[in-house]
């Protein structure tokens, strides 16, 4: 399963499997690479987040507050599609 939700004109957030993790996972999208993926293996208390870095001579950059945003949905999202998993 695979689902991409537009957040904004740069970021989306992708819903996902992933075999490294046992539940589904949440990657965000910026400017069609990805970011960051979050994950619940550990908890819902226990969120975890890893990122990707783009290419060692460029760098990203974003709005604070957008990228607060973003991290904040992909959250909501993380535990809306592993409760529903559950169910």
């Amino acid at each position: 399963m695979e689902k991409e939700i537009n957040f904004n004109k740069y970021f989306k957030i992708r819903l996902c499997s992933d075999l490294d993790y046992e539940g589904m996972v949440v990657d965000i999208v910026y400017k069609n690479a990805t970011l960051a993926t979050l994950n619940q293996d550990k908890g819902i208390k226990n969120i975890e987040i890893k990122l990707y870095p783009p290419q060692m001579d460029k760098y990203w950059e974003f709005s604070y507050k957008k990228f607060v945003e973003i991290l904040e949905e992909a959250k909501k999202t993380l535990l809306e599609i592993n409760e529903e998993k559950n169910e």
